[in-house]
């Protein structure tokens, strides 16, 4: 079920030398502002963790490859700062030992307790996993791969650091998408006119303040996985499958669950041939369940066509100033939400003592949002559920993860 593949090989350009970088300073972009206070927490086990001095040297040769690598730049509320001459102290501070009581499905959503709110990311060493938190302003799931390859697998660091264009990649996207083919700009406003007078059935609510956030994981088995992707393959996306799967496993234990979902699209596949970025590029995409998979689907897969979701993130960001301020309440039903990291072919030269297992904490978006984050690790399918541990019961949500990794076809129509 996984889309793209992370390996950071997809960049051109010339690579950018430590002797050649200079001291920059900036305002963090709008687009990146939008998650800010949120951190992305990734744990990898089992592993034969390199030594402390190895790993602080790969991190100082990631950071040192200038400011438009992104990797270095050091956060001062709204603004970013990057400083030569503070990069090896800054190396030996992103480097730290792992506390027993951030591991596991349990500790690693608190993890994000334990770094400097200025650092751009930190590696945290245990004995047998290593675990990386970053800050979600500095980018999304893509870097954060690229990031612990870099660090953690003992080879030169992605060629992506040192080719990577850090200019807004906005206009490049929209460009390729809707002036090579204005017809999809019509498209877009004619389905959005096509909504307005949508509404939504009302219900009971919650408040929309977040309490605490917590995780279960799971992995699914290579044959299942191979079988729900062949059943998946021809009919409708892979992630959208992994949608409606995820809803009706939470439906069977008993958590109530709306009929929107949404799914996290990258918006780099709208970029041109060649380009990507290491910033922020990626939004949620609602998706309306009621009409069923297969209307869903269809749905899904114009909607990516005609570049609906980029012209959400523009509309978005442009009407940012004047929107309302978000409601003070948010359904009590859950939202299914998935991510999808692809295949993280990128890591698997990580020194794995055994089956390596991935767990991703994230904030889901909303109190009530349920986010199923999936990656596929040497053919395995890793699941990380984050969640309201306010809200919902873990063991509930723990049963839903299992009945998800054990039978996806069985809850699908």
């Amino acid at each position: 079920m996984a889309g793209r593949e992370r390996t950071g090989t997809d960049v051109r350009g010339h690579a950018t030398t430590t002797a050649s970088v200079a001291a920059a300073s900036g305002r963090v972009l709008d687009r990146d502002l939008l998650s800010a206070g949120v951190y992305i927490s990734v744990e990898l086990s089992p592993l034969n963790v390199p030594d402390r001095a190895t790993v602080v040297g790969a991190v100082r040769e990631l950071i040192g490859m200038g400011a438009s690598a992104r990797a270095g730049r050091t956060f001062d509320g709204a603004r970013w700062r990057y400083d030569p001459d503070t990069l090896d102290e800054q190396a030996e501070r992103m480097v730290r030992a792992l506390p027993a009581q951030y591991i596991g499905d349990e500790g690693l959503p608190r993890l994000r307790e334990a770094v400097d709110p200025d650092l751009p990311f930190t590696v945290f060493l245990g004995e047998d996993r290593a675990s990386l938190c970053i800050d979600h302003r500095l980018g999304d799931g893509f870097l954060g791969v690229m990031l612990t390859a870099g660090t953690l697998t003992g080879r030169p660091a992605p060629s992506v650091f040192g080719s990577t264009r850090d200019t807004d990649p906005l206009r490049a996207a929209l460009a390729t998408t809707f002036l090579r083919h204005p017809r999809r700009a019509i498209d877009v406003v004619r389905d959005r006119l096509g909504e307005r007078n949508t509404t939504h059935a009302g219900g009971p609510t919650v408040s929309a303040e977040r309490g605490s956030l917590d995780l279960v994981t799971g992995r699914m088995d290579p044959d299942t996985y191979r079988s729900v992707a062949a059943w998946s393959r021809g009919r409708v996306p892979p992630t959208l499958a992994m949608m409606f799967a995820l809803s009706a496993a939470l439906r069977q234990v008993g958590v109530p669950v709306m009929d929107e979902g949404s799914i996290l699209v990258d918006l780099r596949r709208y970029l041109p041939s060649g380009r990507s970025t290491l910033a922020n590029f990626v939004v949620g995409h609602p998706i309306a369940a009621g009409d069923g998979l297969d209307a869903a689907g269809a749905r899904f897969s114009r909607d990516l066509h005609v570049g609906r979701p980029l012209a959400a993130l523009t509309t978005g960001l442009l009407t940012r100033g004047w929107r309302r301020p978000a409601p003070a309440e948010v359904p009590a039903a859950a939202k299914a939400i998935v991510s999808d990291m692809g295949f993280l072919r990128a890591l698997e030269p990580l020194p794995w003592s055994g089956e390596g297992v991935v767990r991703v904490s994230v904030d889901p978006a909303g109190r009530n949002g349920i986010t199923a984050l999936t990656a596929v690790l040497k053919r395995r399918l890793n699941i990380s559920v984050s969640f309201d541990g306010s809200l919902y019961d873990r063991d509930t949500i723990a049963a839903a993860c299992e009945l998800l990794c054990r039978d996806p076809e069985g809850l699908l129509p």
